[in-house]
């Protein structure tokens, strides 16, 4: 009973669950902790930052910065107790100060790795560790060469309180520092020149025990709860761009036609306003291509829709390969299509659409004959203050009307409108 009792404490302590087994006795507080342990992370930290840029970069830092914290105090605290060795044992003082001043070399590495050079970034948990363990094995054999002083057996347990505490690193480190604490105790006990009487022996083994519990149990509970919250960013992370994906493809369906996956009349509407501003703006020119399938009716009973569809498609595909640089194509709606064709003149516009019209009798969609398709274009164009959305729009319409009184033919107004500015 008492071992599951301490099984249960560790794993409360690890995963962050807040009941005992006794409350999972009802089926809903089953199901609660159910969900919790769902919730739980269970990967260790470099299963959750492995693939995400610049998370492990910043776990290092964090431990890197841990470690130079605990480093600068050892380097610090560790000759300044001196003055308690000149108060408490004042015979032992210089032989204290000199393993003091000793130990001081490889700290001051140690802590100096962790600032200024590489390793400092690839191991930094080993390198505080090594601080640790040096104030350890130095405090350890104080502890016996002074009976077993109360002010040494408390500093004995700072190290592992900090490490427990402070250390950003998997819990196996402060367990090391345990385990590296009784060892060097056990081994000046025997090998020092001290003696503890029993008292001494009980008091330090409460002590040290007492530090070592809940330094271990509080690294695997801090742990636990850092590795919750870095499973939590990741998730808000991977949400994130998920919803940006998301609205991403939502901008694009609101403004692409889906059966050809052109531009939509929306995004024409917008375009179209925004190209013949500009063109009002610095005197440009602006083109318009507008074209239907001819007979387009006629192709559907015969083809039937998914026909018809495959002629658009086939239709949207000529427009896109002949598409320039910062031209636009867009279905307006049923067969009707139509270029935007930015600094472009009557001209140029008009040869493009010859070329379309001329094109167009060679598609053969599955199951068309050659020459069934043919296109009716009408082409307007204008340049300078005489460049209106809605102005364009009627006299590409018009010459797109009057190209369809001969069918496969391309309507142009005789020449580009220019107004004076």
């Amino acid at each position: 009973m008492f071992r599951s009792g301490v099984e249960w404490l560790v794993s409360m302590l690890r995963r962050g669950d807040v009941l005992p087994p006794a409350a999972a006795a009802t089926p809903a507080a089953g199901r609660s902790v159910a969900r919790l342990r769902d919730l739980t992370p269970r990967p260790g930290l470099r299963e959750l930052t492995a693939g995400t840029p610049g998370l492990r970069e910043e776990l290092v830092d964090r431990a890197r910065s841990a470690g130079l914290l605990i480093g600068s105090v050892a380097l610090v605290l560790v000759p300044a107790w001196a003055v308690v060795d000149r108060v408490v044992v004042p015979d032992q003082a210089g032989a204290f100060l000199a393993i003091r001043l000793l130990g001081e070399l490889p700290m001051l590495l140690a802590t100096w790795a962790l600032w200024r050079r590489p390793i400092g970034r690839r191991r930094p948990e080993r390198l505080t560790f090594l601080v640790l363990a040096v104030v350890q094995l130095e405090v350890a054999w104080m502890v016996v060469q002074t009976g077993g002083s109360p002010y040494y057996i408390l500093g004995f347990t700072v190290a592992v309180y900090g490490s427990g505490c402070i250390v950003v690193a998997r819990p196996r480190w402060t367990t090391a520092l345990v385990a590296l604490s009784w060892a060097a105790l056990g081994l000046a006990a025997v090998f020092g020149s001290g003696r503890l009487s029993g008292s001494d022996l009980i008091a330090l083994t409460l002590y040290l025990g007492t530090a070592s519990i809940i330094a271990v149990l509080a690294h695997l509970h801090r742990y636990a709860l850092n590795n919750r919250e870095l499973l939590t960013r990741l998730r808000l992370e991977r949400e994130q761009r998920r919803t940006g994906a998301l609205l991403a493809q939502l901008e694009r369906l609101s403004n692409e036609d889906p059966l050809t996956g052109l531009a939509n009349r929306r995004r024409w509407d917008a375009e179209l306003t925004a190209t013949c501003a500009a063109a009002r703006a610095d005197g440009g020119a602006v083109a318009l291509v507008l074209l239907d399938i001819d007979h387009f009716k006629r192709v559907n009973d015969r083809h039937g829709h998914a026909g018809g569809d495959a002629a658009l498609r086939a239709v949207a595909e000529l427009l896109t390969r002949r598409l320039r640089s910062g031209d636009l194509v867009a279905r307006l709606g049923g067969d009707e299509l139509a270029v935007l064709m930015p600094g472009a003149d009557l001209d140029r516009a008009a040869e493009l659409a010859e070329r379309l019209r001329a094109e167009a009798t060679l598609l053969r969609p599955p199951g068309f004959a050659s020459g069934e398709l043919s296109l009716s274009l009408g082409v307007a164009a204008a340049a300078g203050p005489a460049v209106q959305a809605g102005g364009l729009m009627s006299r590409a319409d018009a010459e797109l009307y009057r190209a369809k009184i001969t069918r496969n033919s391309v309507g142009a107004a005789h020449e580009t409108v220019v107004l004076p500015g």
